[in-house]
């Protein structure tokens, strides 16, 4: 009996029968998770119905196993097509299944109630929580069933899609009766925690400016590194005037004129060197180069 009764209730979850309430709850946590209540109430008639329902009750956890075994199952294909629209990695586990019964003054029922938790139902990002691609095939409500998502304290609704049909504090509502179809991926929200967001926004900035400053820091110094190095260095043209003119004192010592090899030599600098120095004097008319055999006597054209 309790099989053939879970086929029967888990169908008029998601489809109309006449006559039964369904109350479908998902509790959606700020980690993204959401634990699911899927509520049927089923109508008993008479005392007979009432009487066989409590025996069904007091049956116990006999045969429990197996209807939660059935129900995972089932989920399972709600689980893989939500992952496939959403391209996300998801996850139900912490199946539960209750029976119970409720008498009102309108009239007796009997109460089966699923429970699991969906993992990843939903996602976050700066404060933000965005609820709607796990329901990849839409869903159906008919005049008996209502649905309810309750939203994390201190979240507010930014967005959403279709208007639930009234608000009870963290509890929104679409009731059957009001509103029966939702696309794809329907009823999609943006949730928004205001203190989160500003700390988020806060943070960001924060980073940036870090960043900034660090690239000004770096500049700064790549600057003052070049400069400090630049004022160590003697420029080329004035390392020359220091040559030239222990070449002009070393000449006057030699009564103005020696071998470009002694110069050399007292210098200590390479040939190619010297010979640029002495280019640029003889260019100036501070020498001139008198060839002497194998080499270069150099005279000084001043020598006073």
């Amino acid at each position: 009996m309790r099989g053939g009764l879970l086929f029967f209730v888990f169908l008029i979850i998601w489809i109309q029968v006449a006559q039964a309430q369904s109350i479908i709850i998902v509790d959606v946590k700020e980690n993204g998770d959401a634990l699911w209540t899927m509520e049927k109430r089923l109508p008993l008639i008479n005392e007979s119905d009432i009487q066989d329902w409590e025996e069904f009750i007091n049956l116990g956890s006999s045969g429990n196993e197996k209807d939660i075994e059935d129900f995972s199952k089932r989920m399972d294909w709600f689980l893989l097509s939500a992952q496939k629209f959403s391209n996300r990695p998801m996850k139900a586990e912490k199946f539960n299944i209750s029976y119970n019964i409720a008498k009102t003054p309108s009239g007796s029922f009997g109460i089966i109630q699923y429970r699991f938790e969906w993992k990843n139902f939903s996602y976050g990002d700066a404060g933000k929580i965005s609820i709607g691609d796990a329901f990849s095939e839409g869903m159906v409500l008919s005049q008996d069933n209502v649905l309810i998502i309750e939203i994390p304290d201190g979240y507010d609704v930014e967005s959403v899609s279709p208007k639930f049909d009234k608000r009870d504090e963290n509890r929104l509502i679409w009731d059957g009766t009001l509103y029966r179809n939702f696309n794809k991926g329907e009823p999609a929200m943006v949730l928004m925690h205001p203190v989160i967001g500003a700390w988020y926004l806060i943070i960001v900035l924060i980073i940036i400016l870090i960043v900034i400053a660090s690239g000004a820091y770096v500049m700064v110094n790549k600057r003052r590194n070049k400069t400090d190095a630049t004022s160590n260095v003697i420029l080329p043209g004035a390392e020359d005037l220091k040559y030239e003119e222990m070449i002009e004192r070393f000449l006057k010592n030699s009564n103005g004129q020696a071998p470009q090899s002694d110069i050399i030599n007292e210098i200590g600098l390479s040939k190619s060197r010297v010979s640029t120095i002495l280019s640029k004097m003889k260019e100036r008319g501070q020498i001139i180069k008198i060839k002497n055999g194998n080499e270069n006597l150099i005279r000084l054209v001043n020598n006073k």
